[in-house]
């Protein structure tokens, strides 16, 4: 990233011409993975962008308070750029804040009333960076702005020993606030080329902003915690702590596999039905921020969605339209070869499984115990207990009486069997016993 000092080489001890991905290469590499998968749900005329590369072409201006609502020259650049305000107004409280009432706002299919989403508690928090997107039009439209006095002073107000720690914490702290700003160009869907859903408005909306500092500070900690000294990681914690609801709740995730794709998929298809679920979340203090209600099925253009009673459906994209014939169902899994879904209904004795294929009809009926994934026309089934194998027509090819306590998909026309002495063999889609049952574990 072209990183541009606008402070003129003022704060040496906390950026000196580094490079600074680089320094984390390794855990920014496992942090833009959920990226990909973001874009594979919303394929755009079929490009997967690099998510380095994008975040490459977004400049970092280093600034000091006095430039607030200045235009600055930049070095090396035949322009100014404004620098922004460095002041953000949030909610006192968190626990002021009424999930319900956040919910009944989204019952409309109207754009949101930003008067209905602030609560009324608010307070000024002191910005010491800030990611900004204003439209591709502009000559630089993504840009990233950290205020290097306020970190400075920061350091020097939270550090408890010596000049050399102050130092130490002050560079450790520009290097999280520039991860905390990446990560929110992480999560900035029109990155990618993909616009969110019209009735979703990061900047006025309390939950939309507290789960995407969350994120955001969760995404800073995932990439620079580990590599710290303790001292300076103690710093960093006190520091998340401190800053007040949404910011603070990005320390749990700290030591959680940081997924956030679902979170952009949401912004892409928000409705009051996401809303509900996020609800939920809420009110059940999940480790999860958001629900996961967004699914790949393996189809060009189709996704399942969770509806707010839990239920499974598929839409297609881009219309978001349901896709008659689909009923609702508690889990999907992927389109295959043979145009089948897997899908699946929960009882209250049990799950149930069966198969739809691309018209919504249910080939094989949601009536089974477990099913496979069907190799060369067949698989394994369980019904009422017992075993057996069905062909893509859910005609009967093994009877359901073998007499196994567990069996496994076919793999190669094979089968690994256990039976009641706990032991494995390996059956044949005839069914017939190839291999004994006398082995601890088999795997095919």
């Amino acid at each position: 990233m072209k990183v541009f000092d606008l402070t003129r080489g003022k704060y040496p001890q906390l950026y000196y011409g580094n490079d600074i991905i680089s320094q984390y290469e390794d855990q920014f590499k496992m942090t833009i993975h959920s990226s990909y998968s973001f874009q594979r749900k919303f394929p755009k005329r079929g490009c997967l962008h690099d998510v380095e590369a994008l975040i490459d072409t977004i400049p970092i201006f280093l600034v000091e308070t006095s430039m607030t609502n200045e235009y600055v020259a930049v070095p090396g650049m035949q322009c100014s750029i404004l620098v922004p305000e460095d002041r953000y107004y949030v909610p006192t409280e968190y626990s002021e804040f009424d999930i319900d009432e956040w919910v009944n706002t989204k019952e409309s299919e109207k754009e949101d009333d930003p008067r209905e989403r602030q609560p009324q508690s608010l307070s000024i928090l002191d910005l010491l960076g800030v990611y900004i997107f204003t439209n591709d039009d502009d000559l630089i439209p993504r840009r990233i702005f950290v205020w290097m006095d306020k970190i400075m002073d920061y350091a020097k107000d939270h550090t408890k020993k010596g000049i050399k720690q102050i130092g130490s914490n002050a560079a450790t702290l520009f290097d999280f606030v520039v991860f905390h700003e990446i990560g929110h160009a992480l999560m900035d869907v029109e990155l990618y080329g993909i616009h969110p859903s019209p009735h979703f408005s990061y900047s006025s909306d309390y939950v939309y902003r507290f789960i995407e500092e969350a994120y955001a500070n969760g995404i800073a900690l995932s990439i620079v915690y580990d590599n710290l000294k303790s001292q300076e990681q103690d710093f960093i914690k006190d520091f998340v702590l401190s800053q007040g609801a949404g910011y603070a709740r990005g320390w749990d995730l700290r030591d959680y596999h940081l997924e956030i794709d679902q979170w952009l998929s949401i912004k892409v298809l928000f409705k009051y039905d996401i809303a509900c679920l996020i609800r939920d979340c809420w009110k059940n203090n999940h480790q999860e921020l958001v629900p996961e209600c967004v699914q790949s099925v393996g189809h060009n253009d189709w996704l399942a969605l969770k509806d707010r009673h839990d239920k499974w459906g598929i839409i297609e994209l881009p219309s978001q339209k349901d896709i008659i014939g689909f009923k609702k169902y508690d889990s999907f899994w992927s389109f295959d070869e043979n145009g089948l879904c897997m899908v699946r209904l929960d009882q209250q004795k049990g799950y149930l499984y069966g198969f739809v294929n691309e018209q919504g009809v249910e080939q094989i009926p949601v009536e089974y115990d477990h099913l496979y994934s069907f190799e060369n026309g067949i698989t394994i089934a369980k019904k009422d207990g017992r075993y057996g194998a069905i062909d893509l027509n859910n005609n009967t090819v093994i009877p359901f009486n073998l007499p196994y306590e567990d069996i496994r998909g076919f793999r190669n026309g094979r089968a690994s069997v256990k039976d009641r002495n706990e032991k494995w063999g390996v059956i044949d889609t005839n069914g017939k016993l190839i291999v004994p049952c006398e082995n601890n574990n088999i795997v095919l």
